[in-house]
């Protein structure tokens, strides 16, 4: 966005009618109720947004927010305003992609966010099979919590988050994608270290290495114990599955973990891990994005590639 000396900016809208620019700044102030993290993310100052508001509303006569006291509201006119604004935003958006795929090119930098576990174990050889078929697509990757992605994806801060067990989020629509076994997990020195399959019920009273209770793979754990009558002594709670996993490791209690996690520690003999007897157990992942906020046709071609195993063919 090309953003002008503050001394001209409101006589060079004299006479002129509305632009793009001036659609999104007005769904960002809506999406973020506050004037200057729209100038943020426009790269403008709040002064030029305030302009750019007042622009709106004289060009239509109309007051479309009413904002004051804390508080912040659109009229009727301003939430039909807004839906016009997300309307041709989307249509602007979906034009441009299909110009670029015409003429075979997508340059565009996708900002992913991911739990750590998904981020460190599943998605390194998607990413890289992703990135030597479209050279043109830049993926940058950063590693947070559940409840922090399902913030950054409603903010706009990334483009899409991958997280483990998605939750329903008015704002938020998921695409679920694999399901990944939960296995048994202990030291070699364990006494069920032995076995070739685990029955929940020998974990009962055992010391356990459990995740953090603002994780979702500990809520969905603890329901399990909860369904099979298990009374487990969490010995120790990490917000980490490495952590997590030096703990095991060291004998300090077992744990219950993605299988896909351990492959590494179990070839190298400092874990074992065993499947589980009578009912299996997987933890579901989800690629989440924001409902109205239309996603370019490079998101989309990375989304479609991580859930959909007949694309990467």
């Amino acid at each position: 966005m090309v953003t002008y000396a503050i001394s001209n900016y409101y006589d060079s809208m004299k006479g002129s009618r509305l632009y793009i620019d001036m659609l999104k700044v007005f769904r960002d102030v809506v999406e973020t109720k506050s004037f200057s993290e729209a100038a943020n993310r426009n790269y403008i100052t709040q002064s030029a947004v305030s302009q750019q508001i007042a622009f709106i509303e004289r060009l239509f006569g109309k007051k479309m927010i009413i904002r004051g006291k804390g508080k912040f509201s659109l009229t009727t006119e301003g939430r039909v305003f807004l839906n016009g604004c997300v309307d041709i935003l989307d249509i602007y958006q979906k034009t441009l992609d299909n110009m670029q795929m015409n003429v075979g090119e997508i340059t565009e930098t996708i900002n992913i966010e991911t739990v750590y576990s998904l981020g460190f174990y599943h998605l390194p050889s998607l990413i890289k099979s992703f990135m030597n078929r479209h050279k043109n697509i830049n993926l940058h990757i950063e590693y947070n919590r559940s409840d922090r992605i399902y913030t950054d994806v409603i903010k706009g801060v990334c483009d899409f988050g991958i997280v483990a067990y998605p939750w329903e989020q008015p704002l938020v629509n998921i695409t679920y994608g694999m399901n990944e076994e939960l296995v048994f997990v202990c030291s070699p020195g364990d006494n069920l270290s032995h076995l070739k399959k685990i029955s929940l019920k020998k974990m009962n009273n055992k010391d356990f290495i459990a995740f953090i209770k603002e994780i979702p793979t500990r809520d969905a754990i603890d329901k399990i114990f909860k369904k099979e009558n298990l009374s487990i002594n969490i010995k120790q709670e990490f917000d980490n599955i490495e952590t997590l996993k030096r703990s095991v490791e060291l004998g300090t209690g077992v744990s219950v973990l993605p299988k896909n996690t351990i492959q590494q520690e179990v070839k190298n003999n400092s874990l074992v891990a065993i499947p589980i007897s009578g009912n299996q157990y997987f933890r579901t992942t989800g690629i989440i994005t924001r409902k109205d906020r239309p996603l370019s046709r490079a998101t989309e071609e990375v989304i479609h590639w991580i859930t959909d195993e007949d694309a990467r063919q």
